[in-house]
């Protein structure tokens, strides 16, 4: 399905949109497709984004750009909505503008890259803002909303400062994410195992086994690992386990213990007690409930 500019824009004259956007636990998968770019921050709810095929979690405070002619849609987790701020334009939009931020190799970086894609670290697919940057990210946004919704003298005017203050911002935040990991090659080493925990979360390595793989001890590594990640490795652990273990729930018969043990769970009340940590419900219901059709 393809969603035209020409119906989700203002006008040729000024094509652009801003709007906050509650995607609904029980909305039908819609995948689509549009000919302009997407700006997207996720204010609340947990949900997954399916992009090019492939299944992504989103939460609080991600932020991406969905570029035009690529196909994706989103899935909510839970009960709650999955709200999201939606900001819609051209790239010729900001034309000229945008020809002078293509000269700042963290704009070019942050804003061209196609989210989700790359199997790099999560800086170089989309920004996750910390709890402060999230705060800032949505009073900019909705003070966008509010000239569009408003209209006001020089509204367009307004609207394409605050952009641009919005994107140069966004990419001071990953420049400073660039910068850390240059200096602090702590973090870039546990980076990378959150890279490599992504395709061996099933694996029954130990905490020894990853202080060793990163060239830390115990105590260096539990720090490092908690003040980089912001939870514990066995938290993050377990949540790519319980993530990963969806796409089973949804698309095969696999008796559920099963599906613990192929995600690298061996006991499944314990797997039950972090799944509904995880994703506010039991197994059983979330495949009932959003069990793929045949």
């Amino acid at each position: 399905m393809l969603y035209p500019k020409e119906k989700y824009l203002e006008s040729e004259a000024f094509p652009f949109a801003a709007f906050p956007y509650p995607t609904l636990p029980e909305r039908p998968l819609t995948p689509h497709t549009h000919d302009f770019i997407e700006l997207v921050y996720v204010a609340d709810g947990r949900g997954e984004h399916l992009y090019k095929g492939h299944s992504f979690p989103v939460s609080k405070g991600d932020i991406f750009v969905i570029p035009p002619g690529v196909e994706h849609d989103y899935r909510v987790i839970g009960s709650a909505p999955l709200k999201v701020y939606n900001i819609l334009f051209v790239p010729s939009f900001l034309d000229a503008e945008l020809q002078a931020l293509s000269k700042v190799s963290s704009f070019v970086n942050f804003f061209y890259v196609e989210p989700f894609l790359r199997q790099k670290t999560d800086f170089e697919s989309h920004l996750k803002l910390s709890f402060l940057e999230a705060k800032e990210v949505q009073l900019r946004l909705e003070r966008i909303i509010e000239e569009f919704d408003r209209k006001a003298l020089g509204y367009r005017i307004s609207i394409k400062a605050l952009l641009i203050e919005l994107l140069v911002w966004l990419s001071r935040c990953y420049d400073e994410r660039l910068v850390q990991l240059q200096f602090r090659p702590d973090d870039a080493s546990i980076r990378e195992l959150c890279e490599f925990l992504a395709f061996h979360y099933a694996e029954p390595f130990h905490l020894e086994d990853v202080c060793q793989m990163c060239g830390m001890s115990k105590t260096s590594f539990t720090s490092k690992f908690k003040q980089t990640i912001g939870k514990t490795f066995t938290e993050y652990r377990n949540e790519v386990r319980i993530h990963a273990s969806l796409k089973w729930l949804r698309e095969t018969d696999e008796q559920i213990i099963r599906v613990a043990e192929l995600v690298g769970v061996g006991d499944l009340s314990y797997y039950n007690k972090l799944f509904k940590q995880f994703i506010g419900m039991p197994p059983r219901e979330f495949r009932k409930k959003y069990r793929s059709s045949p």
